[in-house]
């Protein structure tokens, strides 16, 4: 049976510190960021191919952002921090900032990149979607660890905001359900219960197909 890990930030503060970290990895401020950093077309193309939009999940953000979630590492992978998904932003001078997945959350300028337009950005996508980490820059523990012993207790603790989004996904991604009864139908009971939306349920059933 997995190992479950204590939580012991709230999902708020987490979410604040991302907040943090990309607009800094942007070089601006949290306070009076500027305006121009919401795009609905590229929302509707990234969405479309399953793309996670920080608006469709009601986040506190400085403007849009998009996640492929299927790039996440299980989140006790990380080397020196927490590992992050591939992810988009539009730019405020104009264009699309890219960071691919990493295995401790930074930002490496090897692995983001700017498209101009979002035909560039569209025509990259295929290949983003595709990026993971390779697996000699992350170390797997013997006994991995989760928020929870099994995937129910994992989206109950998502429905309750213990755990943010990105957390849920990183553990049903990587969860050994062979270890379970219930196995993946635990997340499937959960999805159609409510405990989790169906974006990242999509997310999940994509991450594990790929």
């Amino acid at each position: 049976m997995p190992k479950s890990k204590p939580r012991k930030k709230a999902a708020a503060k987490k979410k604040q510190q991302r907040r943090e970290f990309h607009a800094a990895a942007r070089d601006v401020a949290i306070e009076g960021y500027p305006q121009g950093t919401w795009d609905d077309d590229a929302q509707e193309l990234l969405t479309s191919r399953g793309w996670v939009a920080y608006r469709d999940l009601e986040m506190d953000q400085l403007g849009d952002g998009w996640e492929w979630l299927p790039s996440q590492l299980p989140l006790d992978a990380g080397m020196g921090g927490e590992p992050g998904p591939t992810s988009v932003f539009p730019n405020v001078e104009g264009g699309y900032d890219v960071e691919l997945a990493s295995a401790n959350g930074t930002v490496d300028p090897d692995r983001s990149g700017h498209y101009d337009t979002l035909e560039d950005l569209a025509a990259a996508l295929d290949v983003l979607e595709a990026w993971r980490v390779p697996v000699g820059e992350y170390v797997l523990p013997d006994s991995p660890s989760f928020s929870a012993n099994t995937p129910w207790e994992i989206c109950q603790l998502y429905a309750g905001g213990m755990i943010d989004h990105w957390e849920l996904v990183a553990d049903l991604l990587h969860f050994p359900y062979e270890e379970t009864a219930e196995g993946f139908a635990a997340v499937e009971r959960a999805h159609r219960g409510g405990f989790i939306p169906t974006i990242l349920f999509d997310a999940v059933v994509r991450g594990r197909s790929a």
